[in-house]
Protein backbone atom coordinates (compact mmCIF):
# COMPACT_ATOMS: atom_id res chain seq x y z
CA UNK A 1 0.00 0.00 0.00
CA UNK A 2 1.31 3.63 -0.62
CA UNK A 3 -0.05 6.15 0.96
CA UNK A 4 0.18 10.30 0.60
CA UNK A 5 -1.52 12.45 2.89
CA UNK A 6 -0.45 15.46 1.03
CA UNK A 7 -1.74 14.75 -2.31
CA UNK A 8 -4.81 12.83 -1.12
CA UNK A 9 -4.53 9.36 -2.68
CA UNK A 10 -3.72 5.57 -1.41
CA UNK A 11 -2.53 2.99 -4.16
CA UNK A 12 -2.93 -1.06 -3.36
CA UNK A 13 -0.96 -2.50 -5.79
CA UNK A 14 -1.77 -6.13 -7.02
CA UNK A 15 -1.21 -8.52 -3.72
CA UNK A 16 0.77 -10.53 -6.38
CA UNK A 17 3.43 -7.49 -7.03
CA UNK A 18 2.63 -7.23 -10.36
CA UNK A 19 3.92 -3.22 -10.62
CA UNK A 20 7.22 -3.03 -9.17
CA UNK A 21 8.01 -0.28 -10.40
CA UNK A 22 5.31 1.49 -8.26
CA UNK A 23 6.82 1.95 -5.02
CA UNK A 24 9.92 4.04 -6.90
CA UNK A 25 7.88 6.14 -9.09
CA UNK A 26 5.19 7.27 -6.53
CA UNK A 27 8.31 7.87 -3.82
CA UNK A 28 8.29 11.37 -4.16
CA UNK A 29 4.72 11.96 -2.73
CA UNK A 30 4.54 9.31 -0.68
CA UNK A 31 4.16 10.56 3.50
CA UNK A 32 2.58 7.94 5.41
CA UNK A 33 5.66 5.32 7.01
CA UNK A 34 4.43 1.89 6.20
CA UNK A 35 5.48 -1.38 7.80
CA UNK A 36 6.34 -4.73 6.00
CA UNK A 37 4.43 -6.45 8.58
CA UNK A 38 1.40 -6.08 10.71
CA UNK A 39 1.67 -4.44 14.08
CA UNK A 40 -0.18 -3.58 17.37
CA UNK A 41 1.61 -0.16 18.16
CA UNK A 42 -0.07 2.93 16.56
CA UNK A 43 2.81 3.52 13.87
CA UNK A 44 2.15 -0.09 13.09
CA UNK A 45 -1.47 0.97 11.78
CA UNK A 46 -0.52 0.97 8.12
CA UNK A 47 1.45 -2.11 6.64
CA UNK A 48 2.42 -2.95 3.43
CA UNK A 49 -0.31 -5.91 2.48
CA UNK A 50 -3.39 -5.02 3.62
CA UNK A 51 -6.37 -5.03 2.11
CA UNK A 52 -8.99 -1.86 1.30
CA UNK A 53 -11.22 -3.38 4.03
CA UNK A 54 -8.32 -2.76 6.74
CA UNK A 55 -6.64 -0.44 5.15
CA UNK A 56 -10.27 1.98 6.14
CA UNK A 57 -9.86 0.82 9.61
CA UNK A 58 -6.77 1.64 9.83
CA UNK A 59 -7.67 5.38 8.31
CA UNK A 60 -10.37 5.55 11.11
CA UNK A 61 -8.08 4.22 13.86
CA UNK A 62 -5.60 7.44 13.06
CA UNK A 63 -7.97 9.65 12.66
CA UNK A 64 -8.05 10.33 8.90
CA UNK A 65 -11.61 10.67 6.37
CA UNK A 66 -10.85 7.31 4.03
CA UNK A 67 -13.57 8.09 1.93
CA UNK A 68 -12.09 11.62 0.73
CA UNK A 69 -8.24 10.15 -0.64
CA UNK A 70 -8.79 8.87 -4.19
CA UNK A 71 -8.50 4.79 -3.55
CA UNK A 72 -7.19 3.52 -6.63
CA UNK A 73 -6.65 -0.55 -6.63
CA UNK A 74 -4.76 -2.45 -9.34
CA UNK A 75 -5.88 -5.86 -10.43
CA UNK A 76 -4.19 -8.14 -12.66
CA UNK A 77 -6.46 -10.30 -15.14
CA UNK A 78 -7.55 -13.21 -12.89
CA UNK A 79 -6.25 -15.84 -15.43
CA UNK A 80 -3.11 -14.95 -15.60
CA UNK A 81 -2.82 -13.79 -11.67
CA UNK A 82 -3.87 -17.54 -10.96
CA UNK A 83 -1.40 -19.23 -12.79
CA UNK A 84 1.07 -16.92 -11.56
CA UNK A 85 -0.49 -17.78 -7.89
CA UNK A 86 0.25 -21.47 -8.66
CA UNK A 87 3.30 -21.24 -10.02
CA UNK A 88 4.67 -19.54 -7.09
CA UNK A 89 2.80 -21.25 -4.64
CA UNK A 90 4.85 -24.77 -6.41
CA UNK A 91 8.08 -22.80 -6.02
CA UNK A 92 7.74 -21.70 -2.23
CA UNK A 93 5.68 -23.92 -0.20
CA UNK A 94 7.18 -26.98 1.31
CA UNK A 95 5.22 -29.42 1.11
CA UNK A 96 4.56 -28.85 -3.00
CA UNK A 97 8.22 -28.68 -2.76
CA UNK A 98 8.66 -32.21 -0.69
CA UNK A 99 5.77 -33.39 -3.08
CA UNK A 100 8.26 -32.84 -6.33
CA UNK A 101 11.29 -34.83 -4.04
CA UNK A 102 9.06 -37.97 -3.77
CA UNK A 103 8.24 -37.85 -7.41
CA UNK A 104 4.76 -37.02 -6.74
CA UNK A 105 4.73 -33.59 -8.50
CA UNK A 106 2.42 -30.36 -7.97
CA UNK A 107 -1.74 -31.00 -7.89
CA UNK A 108 -3.28 -30.57 -11.45
CA UNK A 109 -3.79 -27.29 -11.69
CA UNK A 110 -7.42 -27.39 -12.22
CA UNK A 111 -7.88 -29.57 -9.08
CA UNK A 112 -5.94 -27.05 -7.21
CA UNK A 113 -8.25 -23.93 -8.50
CA UNK A 114 -11.34 -25.95 -7.45
CA UNK A 115 -10.22 -26.04 -4.05
CA UNK A 116 -8.96 -22.00 -4.28
CA UNK A 117 -11.81 -19.35 -3.23
CA UNK A 118 -12.07 -16.18 -4.43
CA UNK A 119 -12.59 -14.30 -1.07
CA UNK A 120 -12.03 -15.47 2.39
CA UNK A 121 -8.86 -18.04 2.61
CA UNK A 122 -8.19 -17.62 -1.28
CA UNK A 123 -5.46 -20.17 -1.19
CA UNK A 124 -3.94 -19.54 1.82
CA UNK A 125 -3.56 -22.59 4.64
CA UNK A 126 -4.93 -21.15 7.93
CA UNK A 127 -1.91 -18.78 9.03
CA UNK A 128 -0.46 -18.87 5.17
CA UNK A 129 1.01 -15.47 4.25
CA UNK A 130 -0.62 -12.72 3.11
CA UNK A 131 -0.19 -12.96 -0.68
CA UNK A 132 -1.38 -16.25 -0.90
CA UNK A 133 -4.73 -15.57 0.15
CA UNK A 134 -5.28 -12.17 -1.26
CA UNK A 135 -3.51 -13.33 -4.71
CA UNK A 136 -6.22 -15.73 -4.91
CA UNK A 137 -9.66 -12.80 -4.36
CA UNK A 138 -11.79 -11.66 -6.77
CA UNK A 139 -11.53 -7.85 -7.93
CA UNK A 140 -14.98 -7.41 -6.59
CA UNK A 141 -14.29 -8.77 -3.50
CA UNK A 142 -11.04 -6.99 -2.75
CA UNK A 143 -12.45 -3.59 -4.10
CA UNK A 144 -16.18 -3.80 -2.92
CA UNK A 145 -16.85 -0.25 -2.21
CA UNK A 146 -13.54 0.72 -0.52
CA UNK A 147 -12.18 1.53 -4.08
CA UNK A 148 -12.99 4.61 -6.38
CA UNK A 149 -10.47 3.65 -9.28
CA UNK A 150 -9.80 0.34 -10.54
CA UNK A 151 -6.36 0.10 -12.98
CA UNK A 152 -6.01 -2.99 -14.96
CA UNK A 153 -2.13 -3.75 -13.71
CA UNK A 154 -1.22 -4.56 -17.66
CA UNK A 155 -1.97 -1.44 -19.01
CA UNK A 156 -0.95 0.82 -15.34
CA UNK A 157 1.05 3.08 -16.87
CA UNK A 158 -1.23 4.68 -19.08
CA UNK A 159 -4.24 4.32 -16.76
CA UNK A 160 -2.20 5.95 -13.78
CA UNK A 161 -1.08 8.69 -15.90
CA UNK A 162 -4.87 10.09 -16.43
CA UNK A 163 -5.94 9.21 -12.79
CA UNK A 164 -2.91 11.30 -11.46
CA UNK A 165 -3.09 13.79 -13.53
CA UNK A 166 -6.05 14.69 -12.31
CA UNK A 167 -4.95 14.63 -8.65
CA UNK A 168 -2.08 16.94 -10.13
CA UNK A 169 0.91 15.20 -10.28
CA UNK A 170 3.46 13.83 -12.64
CA UNK A 171 4.90 10.19 -11.60
CA UNK A 172 7.49 8.68 -13.66
CA UNK A 173 5.42 5.72 -14.30
CA UNK A 174 6.78 3.12 -16.64
CA UNK A 175 8.08 -0.68 -16.96
CA UNK A 176 5.35 -3.49 -17.67
CA UNK A 177 3.69 -5.58 -15.58
CA UNK A 178 5.62 -8.65 -13.84
CA UNK A 179 5.67 -10.26 -10.38
CA UNK A 180 8.81 -12.30 -11.52
CA UNK A 181 6.94 -15.08 -11.93
CA UNK A 182 7.34 -17.76 -15.48
CA UNK A 183 4.83 -19.21 -16.61
CA UNK A 184 5.86 -23.22 -17.26
CA UNK A 185 3.29 -23.41 -19.92
CA UNK A 186 0.94 -21.28 -21.95
CA UNK A 187 -1.81 -19.82 -20.13
CA UNK A 188 -4.28 -22.05 -22.32
CA UNK A 189 -2.69 -24.96 -21.20
CA UNK A 190 -3.51 -24.62 -18.22
CA UNK A 191 -7.39 -24.42 -18.22
CA UNK A 192 -9.12 -27.12 -19.65
CA UNK A 193 -12.81 -26.85 -19.49
CA UNK A 194 -13.51 -27.24 -16.22
CA UNK A 195 -11.05 -24.71 -15.04
CA UNK A 196 -12.60 -22.56 -17.52
CA UNK A 197 -16.10 -22.83 -16.24
CA UNK A 198 -15.47 -21.76 -12.56
CA UNK A 199 -13.16 -19.03 -13.63
CA UNK A 200 -15.94 -17.69 -15.67
CA UNK A 201 -18.31 -17.63 -12.25
CA UNK A 202 -16.11 -16.50 -10.04
CA UNK A 203 -13.92 -13.74 -11.79
CA UNK A 204 -17.58 -12.94 -13.80
CA UNK A 205 -16.37 -8.98 -12.39
CA UNK A 206 -12.60 -9.18 -13.62
CA UNK A 207 -13.44 -10.59 -16.96
CA UNK A 208 -16.00 -8.17 -17.36
CA UNK A 209 -13.58 -5.33 -16.64
CA UNK A 210 -11.24 -6.49 -18.75
CA UNK A 211 -13.96 -6.80 -21.68
CA UNK A 212 -13.02 -9.97 -22.98
CA UNK A 213 -14.72 -12.78 -24.52
CA UNK A 214 -15.61 -15.66 -22.24
CA UNK A 215 -13.07 -17.95 -23.10
CA UNK A 216 -10.62 -15.68 -25.22
CA UNK A 217 -7.67 -17.29 -23.40
CA UNK A 218 -5.62 -15.58 -26.40
CA UNK A 219 -6.11 -12.62 -25.07
CA UNK A 220 -3.93 -13.02 -21.53
CA UNK A 221 -1.38 -14.91 -23.49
Amino acid sequence: MFVSHRCRFILFPDPLGACPWLGRALQPWLDQPIMDKRGTAADAFFFSEMSPAEAELAFDMAGYAFRSYTRIAIIQNPLNRMVNLYDRISARDKVWRMRRGMGAGDPPFSRWLSGTRPNGPGAAPFGGPRWRRFGAWSGAHWCRDYISHVVRAECAKEELTDIFGDIGIAPALGGRADDGSRLKRSVEAFYDEQAQELMSARYAWDLRFYRQPRYDLRLVA
